[in-house]
């Protein structure tokens, strides 16, 4: 993953940066974009580079079948090679395969996502924990910048801002610890989690913003401790959502 770099000599400068064009993903290209199938990628990894990425963008919905000749027109690639990137996609949870060997792309319920979020929350907090004792003031500066400029203003129905802040705030809490290995299970993780946000699941910016501030505010005094806890405490509320949603309670 490759590691964001920031020279912030002020407050306004952070915002300038996340005014930015984002990082790149994983893949080297937008979600929903479809690149071509040429260079030095194979076919299999190509395919499943495309296929999450249509996931992930909304085009392939949740519950939707998997057609193999449609996809490998749209995709330019033969069945074997989809085959393989399906198989790939099924491993890392987005698609569902049936014994008759149908694909379909997941849907998540309460329980699953709840579960997804317990091993979110044990990683994240492990980073913010590992984390405390060596970042810098730039780097609290711009996280705090990025979820407070983009938090909407009361009675703003549109959280599309705030949610794409979020993303990038746990993200680079996550570049700033170099633990690559680590990186990549997270990563794993939120990609599939994303999948249950486009579904509507999120808690409203009022209830997380000053959970955010919260973990800013212990990594800025450097507590290992207060840290950890701060991200396990705004993690595991969404989980109690989600359990809550399991078992039919008032939230």
């Amino acid at each position: 993953m490759p590691t964001i770099a920031l020279d912030l000599h002020s407050v306004s400068t952070v915002s300038t940066v996340y005014r930015a064009r984002p990082p790149a993903s994983r893949s080297g290209y937008a979600k929903g974009e479809v690149m071509s199938a040429s260079g030095a990628q194979s076919l299999e990894e190509y395919g499943y580079q495309a296929l999450r990425n249509l996931i992930l963008g909304g085009e392939i919905a949740a519950g939707q079948k998997l057609v193999q000749e449609e996809l490998a027109q749209r995709l330019g690639v033969s069945r074997t090679p989809l085959r393989s990137a399906i198989a790939a996609l099924e491993r890392d949870g987005f698609v569902v395969i049936s014994p008759r060997g149908e694909a379909t792309v997941v849907t998540f319920g309460p329980d699953r996502i709840a579960d997804l979020f317990e091993v979110r929350a044990v990683l994240e907090g492990l980073t913010c924990r590992l984390v405390a004792p060596r970042i810098e003031l730039r780097h609290t500066l711009y996280l705090r910048s990025l979820i407070t400029s983009a938090a909407p203003q009361p009675g703003d129905e549109d959280w599309s801002a705030y949610r794409e802040a979020d993303r990038e705030f746990h993200h680079y809490l996550t570049t700033l610890l170099g633990n690559n290995f680590l990186t990549r299970q997270l990563d794993a993780v939120r990609d599939v989690l994303r999948l249950s946000l486009a579904q509507g699941l999120l808690r409203p910016p009022a209830e997380t913003l000053q959970e955010h501030i919260d973990i800013i505010d212990a990594l800025e005094a450097h507590d290992p401790d207060k840290a950890e806890q701060a991200m396990l405490t705004h993690i595991r509320k969404t989980i109690a959502l989600m359990r809550a949603r399991a078992d039919n309670r008032p939230v």
